[in-house]
């Protein structure tokens, strides 16, 4: 299959990633002459129709999302042998997940991802999108310094789904960065992302995941039902801003966490100077600057408090299902 050529432009190359669903190829646009990198998705079984419907709701999301934190979509079509397959851009460079399992990380790299992130999913949140499935492994660091956000196979513009805690193939989304409330079967929300993106940056600061457990449910459940140890215990020279941040972006209950992704984005630079203005769709043509370079971190928390303290609510139980 290495010189199959799809939709009579794009040539395959090799397999440079794999997936759930899927496999990405390196590609060549012949037409264009450039590289491109192409989702393709793995042979039909029982879910296959699932699986196609799937590939078209990423390839029709990710095209609204013309965002310079977001992979792009520039094509899409069915092989030969009947698979879809999405053309994106080609990215040199490695996921976040590649990147973490050296360890921790340095704060100011964890600064620079989360302040990418941030402007992706304020861009997504404000078309409607929810992601549902924000990790390491669909963060793609360019050479260049930059966070993109890919995968959005199981992302919505509107979520009706119930997840069932109970049920071991009903989760929607990778368990050790569910929010609680979605464990319980609430469907997903922004804040459900900004969760995620907490436990992202927590695992990348402290070198380890929150919640774990021997399998997918028992992570779940451990999201559900404990409660993660505090970040400084784990890295104590990390920054009270960014400890106060991750805390906040995991408060169990959705109310207690970051309105939305531009407040936790204003609340990371520890200052009031993120805006709304790199956080919107980019139209077509539109010549952007791609790279948003962080402020200085403040040498206190005491810029940043307000938000923080403001998305706190008092303590309460969280409502578990069946409880």
């Amino acid at each position: 299959m290495s010189q199959m050529l799809l939709g009579d432009r794009y040539e395959l190359g090799g397999v440079i990633g794999r997936g759930g669903m899927a496999e990405v190829h390196g590609a060549t646009d012949t037409r264009l002459g450039r590289d491109v990198a192409i989702k393709l998705m793995r042979g039909g079984g029982a879910d296959g129709e699932d699986m196609k419907a799937r590939f078209e709701d990423e390839a029709r999301v990710a095209a609204r999302l013309e965002h310079p934190n977001v992979v792009a979509v520039y094509d899409t079509g069915i092989a030969p042998d009947g698979r879809p397959f999405i053309v994106m851009e080609r990215l040199p460079g490695e996921t976040l997940g590649d990147r973490m399992r050296a360890g921790p990380l340095p704060e100011p790299v964890v600064r620079s991802v989360a302040d990418d992130v941030l402007a992706a999913l304020a861009a997504a949140h404000a078309a409607g999108i929810v992601h549902r499935d924000i990790k390491p492994g669909n963060i793609l660091l360019t050479e260049d310094g930059r966070a993109k956000i890919a995968d959005f196979g199981i992302a919505r513009e509107s979520d009706s789904l119930l997840v069932d805690p109970t049920s071991t193939n009903a989760l929607t989304g990778t368990p050790a960065y569910l929010a609680p409330e979605r464990v319980d079967g609430h469907p997903a929300t922004a804040r459900s992302d900004i969760w995620a993106l907490g436990v992202v940056l927590y695992e990348a600061l402290a070198g380890r995941k929150p919640f774990d457990g021997p399998n997918p449910l028992a992570v779940a459940m451990a999201v559900r039902d404990d409660n993660a140890p505090p970040l400084t215990d784990l890295n104590p020279a990390v920054d009270p801003v960014i400890a106060a941040v991750v805390e906040t972006a995991m408060a169990r209950d959705p109310a207690g966490r970051f309105a939305t992704a531009v407040e936790m984005r204003t609340a990371m630079r520890g200052d009031a100077t993120a805006s709304t203005a790199d956080t919107t769709l980019v139209a077509a043509g539109t010549v952007v600057d791609p790279t948003v370079m962080l402020s200085p971190p403040p040498s206190t928390a005491a810029a940043a408090a307000p938000l923080i303290a403001s998305r706190r609510p008092p303590v309460r139980a969280l409502a578990l299902a069946g409880a």
